[in-house]
Formats: structure tokens, sequence, C-alpha cells
């Protein structure tokens, strides 16, 4: 009996502080694209606030750090929507031109079996769609990728 070898799922993913982009790879298929808005507030107008605090007993909190609490939490919401669309992935590669992809990594670490996904990170600068699927197509058609694989291999053949 022939043995088949299962189809090998990869995902490259672009993102930055306001949106991802993830490029879905099979063998024999076309590239799926999708795109994700965080919804983070970069900038937050709240108009008819006479102070720029607010007290509660002995703690004075600011507007600013009020802000900073929104924006991590709507981070992490963003994160977790991305790592639900990628969740059937082999393999993954992040790349993108601010620390949002360590954000991303960060919170991959925190769902079981999602970090060892990660092949790879780079930095990169503001992509189009197509750029993405050029750079992800590049990446996982490369030598890095293959590398990647071989030392993968050893590693799990010596923990057997």
């Amino acid at each position: 009996m022939k043995k088949t070898k299962p189809v090998e799922r990869n995902a490259g993913i672009w993102l930055d502080q306001e949106n991802a982009i993830i490029v879905h790879l099979q063998e024999a298929s076309a590239p799926v694209v999708e795109k994700l808005a965080s919804g983070v507030e970069t900038r937050l107008r709240e108009p008819g606030q006479s102070k720029k605090f607010s007290q509660y007993g002995q703690t004075i909190v600011g507007n600013q750090e009020k802000k900073q609490h929104r924006q991590h939490n709507q981070r992490e919401h963003f994160f977790k929507d991305i790592i639900s669309h990628i969740r059937q992935e082999d393999h993954l590669y992040l790349f993108g031109p601010a620390a949002a992809k360590e954000g991303l990594m960060n919170a991959m670490e925190k769902v079981p079996g999602m970090a060892d996904k990660v092949s790879a990170m780079a930095t990169t600068g503001k992509l189009t769609s197509r750029a993405a699927i050029v750079v992800t197509n590049e990446y996982f058609n490369g030598e890095a990728y293959r590398l990647y694989r071989k030392n993968r291999k050893k590693a799990l053949k010596m923990q057997s």
C-alpha cells in the first residue's frame, strides 16, 4: 500500500498595527489572501472632557493610561482574530514593518502548539496583497525554508 503524503499548508502573515494580510498556500492550489483590519484606535478625541485625569481614591488615572490600556486590549483581540484564521496551517512566516509581529508571536505562545509553527520572522516595509504573495512564495520556495525543515526533521528524530 502506498503512503500518501499529507498536503502541506503554509501561510505568510504580513502585519502592522492597523492591518494584516494572510497569504494561505497549499501545494497544488492558488494562494488565498485574507485581509484583516485591527480596529486599534490610533488617535482618539474625546469631546467635552475638561480634565486630563480621573481620580479613584488615592489613584490618579490619566487619559493616556486609559487609551494605552484600551489599545492593548484591542491589539490582543486583533492577534486572537489572526490566530483563529491560521490554526489549520502547518508552517507560518511572519513579516512586517513594525513590532506587531513580536506581539503576535507573544500571543501565539499562549496558545499550545502555535508558536512551534513559526518558521521565521522578518522585517519588511509596507506591502500590498500582491507583494505579500510574492514574498510568501519566495520564502516557502527558498533555501531558508528548506534549511528550517531539514533542521526541524533532525530535531524531531533526536527527540524520538
